[in-house]
């Protein structure tokens, strides 16, 4: 029996989009699931139709009705979806991210079947270039000790289940990181790989995604954000900012917390992981 790779893309009213960040994905010989509220379906179902994408490489799932369509509600139901495939491992990617050519997706999935792994992260010049070119000066997977490598990821399915799962109440903000937090809870630090790269075509607050569930009002997604932050809060007062201040996590100090020898096995710190 052949191993199948899946990489998972929720999408919001992207559809021009989706038509740079598919092709990509599909040169990496990977099953290709884009999941999407129902009310989107036919339309995104058109669209595999317009540009010939063959059914067996590029399907649509539709969420299920009366679901929160936020990014934790959405991550959520792919972990379920997966787990209820037998798949161990799976890609999930911000449907704006695509693979920089030359590099290989199937990398994340191997990465991510560790037992020890929860997300391993691909990599990015914008995280590389922030963090002093970590990134290039390393290979393979390291552990990431901050809040790198959530937009595209693969994923332990097992783990994620155990620490939780994604949150559903995190509409708009953090869910990614809120099951980093949960990982390091249980003694799983999020990883990255330094052999994968993506690239971002989109930024943060352009239309389409999560903007469209707020009628492409910013002020209002703002507000969602700031209620997701004034959770966070609430569960973790000693490493995340206060609602009225700017986000801030303070990764390094929870990482000593829970995982006091985390310095001794990073790579970036002289480790070896």
């Amino acid at each position: 029996m052949t191993f199948q790779g899946y990489v998972y893309i929720p999408t919001l009213s992207r559809l021009e989009m989706l038509q740079k960040t598919v092709p990509r994905w599909m040169e990496q010989d990977l099953n290709i699931r884009l999941v999407v509220p129902p009310a989107q379906a036919e339309d995104h179902k058109q669209l595999c139709r317009d540009m010939a994408w063959p059914r067996s490489e590029v399907r649509v799932i539709q969420l299920p009705p009366k679901l929160s369509y936020g990014l934790g509600a959405a991550r959520h139901y792919i972990v379920s979806h997966a787990a209820r495939r037998g798949l161990k491992a799976v890609i999930i990617s911000d449907d704006d991210h695509r693979p920089k050519r030359g590099t290989n997706m199937w990398d994340l999935i191997a990465a991510a079947m560790d037992p020890e792994a929860l997300g391993v992260g691909a990599s990015r010049s914008l995280t590389d270039r922030f963090n002093g070119g970590a990134l290039t000066r390393n290979s393979g997977v390291i552990l990431c000790p901050g809040g790198w490598g959530f937009t595209v990821f693969g994923l332990n399915v097992d783990n994620a289940l155990w620490c939780g799962n994604f949150d559903p109440a995190l509409h708009t903000f953090a869910d990614d990181a809120e099951l980093a937090r949960q990982g390091i809870a249980r003694g799983l630090i999020w990883r990255i790989h330094c052999d994968v790269w993506i690239e971002q075509m989109n930024n943060r607050y352009d239309p389409g995604g999560m903007n469209s569930l707020f009628g492409e009002d910013v002020d209002k997604r703002r507000e969602s954000e700031k209620d997701n932050l004034t959770l966070l809060y609430s569960r973790w007062p000693d490493y995340v900012a206060p609602p009225d201040r700017k986000y801030r996590m303070s990764w390094s100090k929870m990482l000593t917390d829970y995982i006091p020898d985390w310095k001794a096995r990073s790579a970036l710190h002289g480790g070896s992981l």
